[in-house]
């Protein structure tokens, strides 16, 4: 029972290994085989064949110069992209550096600009006191130096104020008042 055993499992491991054999030796035959159809198919020659190959190849050499050429322009420019990558980087900083000064910058004068229309408008109304201080001075003493006068001529009616001297008028002018 033994011996049939091993009988058996010996016929079994023999019919797989041939048939292992078999796929190893026929399945390169029969890929063969169909390349040599498909040759035979396309009216190529054998040499024909052979010398497509041999372009092929030759193409395939040229294209794999080409890549490596691509690939080391293509590495080039990385890093001449890496490099101006970081001047930008660096100039953006700068850049925002710039804005935030220029932006205190522009508070700031804003700032003295209120201060300055500020005092402007505070000048102005002294001025403009001053101004009604002085018209009504001038008024003051016209009247009494060109009443005066009109005692010497009756014909004074008005005076004006030229270089800073006040000239009393019989004509035109600003009228003056006199009360007794």
């Amino acid at each position: 029972m033994i011996e049939e055993k091993l009988k058996r499992n010996v016929i079994i491991l023999s019919i797989v290994f041939v048939v292992m054999i078999l796929a190893v030796f026929i399945k390169p035959s029969m890929t063969g085989y169909s390349i040599y159809q498909q040759v035979k198919e396309s009216n190529y020659s054998i040499e024909d064949y052979g010398e497509n190959i041999q372009d092929l190849k030759t193409k395939l050499l040229v294209s794999d110069t080409n890549l490596s050429s691509c690939s080391a322009f293509n590495k080039e420019l990385l890093t001449e992209l890496e490099k101006y990558s970081d001047k930008f980087s660096e100039c953006n900083s700068e850049l925002n550096v710039l804005k935030a000064n220029f932006s205190l910058l522009r508070t700031d004068l804003d700032q003295k600009n209120e201060e300055f229309n500020k005092l402007i408008n505070e000048k102005q109304e002294e001025i403009d006191d001053l101004r009604l201080q002085y018209d009504a001075l001038a008024e003051n003493l016209a009247n009494n130096l060109c009443c005066k006068a009109k005692v010497d001529n009756s014909d004074i009616i008005s005076y004006k104020i030229e270089n800073n001297k006040i000239i009393c008028l019989e004509e035109g002018g600003l009228d003056i008042s006199c009360s007794r």
